[in-house]
């Protein structure tokens, strides 16, 4: 039995958990697949007994949590924990844990479990067939990993290479690699960040690139990989809809310094899709396209 299991074993394994949140040693919340918030006894003492769980749970994990870094990610098994130790951030210390029980779910499952109909399905299968690159787009807990990697166990016999802040993917395979970011040491050195991490996969000949989230440099050096002949890569993105999907690719671009006219051809030369998602459904499937001015746009694709 894990750390994580010995304490919350028995909420992780109640009918329907997405997540558990401990707001402090005395309030705990649960949500269920339906959504909604339900309160639960804190199993959690005092402040105290809380701090020590959350760093040793997250040094099971390999990281560490500590005044100096009082922030950290890490999977667990079939969970995903994200710690904020008690600092000058917030007196408090808290404890996020998504459940991952739908790991190994196909294309085909989600289909059956009306994340997207038959139509969908098809072109879902095309894409990857045809190898265009593709986002997942949507917001926190929309159902963006698994897609991602339903669609990336569509891909069989192939070396697929996935790069995440915090792995994930887990595909079943003997070709799948993960690679994962490493937060700096206690002396502030060594820390390697996504876009190193896509740069060190081009020399580990990849048949399929994939980025857990795009939200930094990370997004120009998958461009440029996709525009020298790595196609059918595949990642998430973080938007409210599918139309806002070209305003967050302008502000990362912006914020690593390229032009709004450079972002665009780049994107509209590497990525093709727009796959939407809200509320763990496809509600958007969309073509990236240049506008007459040089825009980013999506435009909906009829099935």
């Amino acid at each position: 039995m894990t750390l994580l299991e010995s304490k919350l074993g028995g909420l992780l394994a109640s009918p329907g958990v997405t997540d558990l949140l401990v707001n402090g040693a005395g309030q705990l919340w649960v949500q269920r697949v339906s959504g909604v918030l339900e309160s639960a006894p804190s199993p959690f003492e005092s402040e105290a007994e809380l701090a020590e769980f959350a760093q040793n749970l997250i040094a099971s994990g390999g990281r560490h949590l500590d005044q100096a870094n009082p922030f950290a990610d890490v999977a667990i098994d079939d969970y995903r924990v994200h710690a904020a130790l008690a600092s000058g951030c917030n007196p408090k210390t808290h404890l996020s844990i998504r459940v991952h029980a739908d790991r190994l779910f196909g294309l085909d499952q989600l289909c059956d479990f009306e994340m997207f109909d038959p139509d969908t399905l098809y072109c879902l299968r095309e894409i990857v067939e045809r190898r265009e690159s593709y986002l997942i787009s949507g917001p926190t807990g929309s159902g963006k990993t698994t897609l991602l990697r339903a669609m990336l166990a569509a891909c069989a016999g192939q070396r697929v290479i996935a790069l995440e802040d915090v792995a994930e993917l887990g595909l079943d395979s003997g070709h799948f690699v993960s690679l994962q970011t490493r937060q700096a040491n206690i002396e502030g050195k060594g820390e390697i960040g996504l876009d190193r991490l896509v740069r060190e996969a081009l020399r580990m000949r990849p048949d399929r690139l994939a980025v857990g989230e795009v939200r930094g440099s990370e997004l120009l050096v998958m461009l440029q990989a996709l525009n020298t002949g790595h196609s059918g890569a595949g990642a998430t993105i973080h938007a409210n809809s599918m139309n806002d999907v070209p305003s967050r690719l302008n502000a990362i671009g912006r914020a690593a310094g390229v032009s709004t006219s450079d972002l665009a051809e780049m994107c509209f030369s590497a990525i093709k899709w727009v796959i939407h998602l809200s509320e763990r459904k496809v509600v958007g499937l969309g073509k990236l396209t240049l506008t007459q001015g040089g825009r980013l746009e999506v435009v909906p694709h009829v099935l």
